[in-house]
């Protein structure tokens, strides 16, 4: 049964991307808080962009393993029906039958690294709503160095300024909104209002944007709510200095307005 938008809602998911540790968990909560189904780094829609190795029957079987086998994503998908058998409705068909068919712009995936992707993701779903948080690129590199996801500061900011590119290369072309991580942070209630306008949905509460999800600290090794969402918010240079940072990602901080 489709959703009661029409035939479209198969081709209407909301779409979360951005560089890693820069908040697309924080979305992702504000959105399910409020009775949208996104799931959370399960990647699910990256099958277009890798579907000469699987075919979507195999995909969505590797996926019902993952979730299967996975308590964090067993939380995140509850919702979800997994068998498989959807493949044979076609990808976007598959994909929405997977999330029970909602209706547009109730349902979708978070994935940092759809940001590398999105041309690919328009094609298949021609009516997603795209939402592309960004982060200063100082205290996104301090977070991967604490989480282990950076060799070191350089390659810290190669991922970092690959994202922030990735995205200039289709702001211009691409119906989507851009969230300053920051100003989510500050503003939870004005942005919560602005994403809401923007999917044409009715948002309740913005509060999971003041739990951010910190950790691998002088605090804990392990990821924990902070009460103070700020703790890490320039707090890079208890790792690195200014002066440790590449010349081309101080152009994209500078053309960010963070320096």
């Amino acid at each position: 049964m489709q959703g009661y938008m029409g035939d479209d809602s198969k081709l209407s998911p909301v779409i979360i991307c951005g560089c890693k540790r820069s908040g697309t968990t924080a979305l992702v909560r504000i959105l399910n808080e409020n009775g949208i189904t996104i799931s959370n780094e399960w990647a699910l829609f990256a099958w277009g962009a890798w579907k000469h190795e699987f075919s979507l029957s195999d995909w969505l079987h590797n996926k019902h393993l993952e979730v299967e086998n996975t308590e964090w994503l067993q939380h995140w998908n509850y919702r979800m029906k997994l068998s498989g058998e959807e493949a044979e409705l076609g990808f976007p068909a598959a994909l929405h039958a997977v999330y029970g068919s909602k209706p547009r712009w109730k349902w979708g995936d978070k994935w940092p690294d759809y940001v590398f992707h999105m041309r690919e993701i328009k094609a298949h779903f021609p009516n997603a709503k795209v939402i592309n948080i960004y982060r200063d690129g100082r205290d996104v590199v301090a977070s991967m160095l604490r989480k282990q996801i950076a060799d070191d500061v350089n390659h810290g900011f190669e991922q970092w300024v690959s994202a922030i590119r990735a995205w200039r290369s289709w702001e211009n072309e691409v119906d989507h909104i851009a969230i300053r991580q920051e100003d989510l942070l500050r503003y939870p209630a004005e942005v919560g209002a602005y994403i809401a306008r923007y999917c044409g949905i009715r948002l309740s509460s913005a509060d999971h944007a003041r739990h951010v999800v910190l950790g691998a600290d002088e605090q804990s090794d392990d990821d924990y709510v902070a009460e103070n969402p700020f703790a890490h918010t320039g707090a890079y240079t208890a790792l690195f200095s200014d002066d440790d940072v590449p010349p081309a990602a101080k152009r994209l901080l500078a053309s960010l307005g963070y320096i």
